[in-house]
């Protein structure tokens, strides 16, 4: 371990898409673990975006929206993630808000995973499609729920609406990914 004027320092160890530090948010691990989940799928690392944002405008009132994981296939953002330790279903309006909103239009499918358990969700009507680890599609499956689900854009009324759900919500997290 290197020492520094008698101190010893940690490196933070990389993210396994990005290989950048890892963020110091108690979530991380569980981000980690989906991370090597997803790679072992199937899935490129060009394909997930971590810690994807977008800025809503002022009509609602500058919103950040997070995205702990984002899947693009077909060139589309397609599977949206949200990795948190404890209960799933306390995460799941959080997330379904974020796929609402993360790009112009709605992420169809959004899973919800603490590393020993996942749902997976429709983003369009909330309803949970399948649990458990292996509810989170490989990239073949992923283009087969794609090809149910055509783009759709939210209307201005879904938009606020989201957007008053994810600040809600989102306040609950945000001293790990605000600094």
């Amino acid at each position: 371990m290197p020492i520094y004027a008698g101190r010893a320092t940690v490196s933070n160890p990389t993210d396994l898409i990005t290989g950048k530090p890892q963020s110091d948010s108690d979530d991380e691990p569980v981000r980690q673990a989906t991370e090597a989940r997803l790679l072992a799928m199937g899935y490129s690392p060009q394909d997930i975006s971590v810690d994807a944002t977008r800025t809503l405008g002022p009509e609602q009132d500058s919103l950040r929206v997070l995205a702990d994981l984002l899947v693009h296939s077909q060139g589309r953002p397609a599977l949206l993630l949200r990795c948190a330790r404890g209960s799933l279903v306390t995460r799941e309006k959080e997330a379904l808000a974020a796929a609402r909103l993360i790009s112009p239009n709605l992420t169809p499918l959004t899973v919800v995973t603490n590393g020993e358990d996942a749902e997976l969700l429709d983003t369009v009507d909330g309803k949970v499609l399948a649990t458990g680890l292996t509810a989170i599609p490989a990239p073949g499956e992923l283009q087969c729920l794609l090809a149910q689900r055509p783009l759709q854009e939210p209307t201005a009324q879904q938009i606020t609406q989201a957007a008053r759900v994810y600040a809600a919500y989102s306040g609950f997290h945000c001293e790990a990914y605000c600094r």
